[in-house]
């Protein structure tokens, strides 16, 4: 048993759950940074399979074994026992032998290669001490040399929530942070911390940062944390895991809530800005239509204008040209006027009811001549037309 809640969790919860490999997680489901305990040929593919959280350990914790591996060292005291008790023909008996030796061989040879995946180191210890680090590939060591664990040199995406911080102006803010983790120096990290307690303190170190950064700014700002503040939370955070051999590479904020009542007043602000904007840019578009159409009235009664002054210079230049005229031919113009004159009196001459107002004496007297004659004319042609008629009826007497 051990003191690690995760560990003493798996234990309890988790014991029945190791793989047909030989490989088990050992953590919590809460539990991010997770270790798993395997045999040194299933170690490799312990570090990347994934428990039924999704996570993948951080540390393989290698089951000790002898120096030499027992199931060949067996299967050849099994094989040369038969070849030398059993009666067997010699050929028979010689091959038992070899494949005796070849087992022996094999179980000695097994323990003295030892193979670390890329992405991880191997710790190896000696005589109960730590001996050295192995990095990736396959090396040939001492049988009394034993790899105690794998640990893994990728970098880590480490998940923390942070509820209910209190800003500089009251208000409750709720951050996610996801920081970037690597175990700058696994054997700080694998004898120094398990992972289960290794977890809980990035969990408290990054909290503890984010509630200091938190209560120094207003609710309004923390929707503006940026690349400089997580810099800074970086910075917090790293001093105090380096000590466990775990290095924060980066930081970043991937969520920033604000209270329900406080965000749907915001949304609701935000709504009023952008109806008055609407509004506004509604009335300019109102304003600039009517300033349009004002600038086409303004055209047209512009154009109007210079249409009517364009007539009456054109009338002006008409009407000088024709007193330029007339002052040039007075004789014509006046034989015009009395032509046109007489036309009308004759077309007003057989109308009794028609009155003809005439403003000169010499028009007047002209018009009483015109219509004697026009009298005089018509009693002649009446009296011949009454002469006419009696010759005709004498003649039928």
């Amino acid at each position: 048993m051990t003191d690690d809640p995760a560990r003493m969790t798996d234990m309890s919860s988790e014991s029945g759950a190791a793989s047909s490999d030989g490989a088990s997680v050992l953590a919590q489901m809460y539990i991010q940074l997770t270790e798993a305990e395997a045999t040194p040929l299933d170690a490799a593919d312990a570090l990347e399979r994934r428990d039924q959280y999704g996570r993948v350990p951080v540390v393989v914790r290698i089951r000790r074994q002898p120096p030499i591996n027992p199931v060949w060292i067996l299967l050849a005291i099994g094989l040369a026992a038969s070849g030398l008790f059993l009666p067997l023909t010699a050929a028979l008996r010689a091959m038992i032998i070899v494949g005796a030796v070849v087992a022996l061989v094999v179980g000695i040879i097994s323990r003295l290669f030892l193979r670390v995946p890329p992405g991880s180191v191997g710790l190896v210890i000696k005589g109960g001490r730590q001996d050295r680090v192995l990095q990736p590939g396959v090396h040939t060591v001492n049988p009394l040399v034993a790899l105690s664990h794998l640990v893994t040199t990728r970098e880590i995406a480490f998940d923390v929530p942070v509820s209910e911080v209190r800003s500089a102006d009251g208000v409750g803010v709720a951050v996610d942070v996801l920081l970037t983790l690597r175990i700058a120096d696994p054997v700080k990290f694998a004898y120094s911390i398990t992972p289960g307690d290794a977890d809980q303190l990035v969990q408290a170190a990054c909290q503890d940062a984010v509630r200091t950064l938190v209560r120094g700014i207003e609710a309004m700002a923390a929707l503006d944390l940026n690349s400089t503040q997580s810099d800074s939370l970086r910075g917090v955070i790293d001093p105090k895991l380096d000590r466990f051999g775990i290095s924060v590479s980066d930081a970043a904020f991937t969520r920033v809530t604000l209270p329900a009542a406080l965000t749907d007043s915001l949304e609701a602000r935000r709504l009023a800005s952008l109806q008055l904007a609407e509004q506004a840019e509604s009335y300019a578009l109102d304003k600039r239509r009517l300033a349009d159409q004002a600038a086409l009235v303004s055209q047209e009664a512009e154009s109007r204008r210079s249409a009517v002054e364009y007539e009456a210079a054109a009338e002006a230049l008409r009407l000088t040209m024709l007193e330029e005229r007339i002052g040039a031919n007075p004789n014509a113009a006046r034989y015009d006027l009395e032509i046109s004159r007489i036309r009308v009196a004759e077309q007003l001459a057989g109308n009794s009811r028609a009155v003809v107002s005439l403003g000169a004496t010499d028009l007047m007297s002209s018009l009483l001549v015109a219509r004697e004659a026009v009298v005089a004319n018509a009693a002649a042609d009446a009296a011949d037309a009454g002469a006419t008629a009696t010759d005709a009826a004498a003649g039928q007497a």
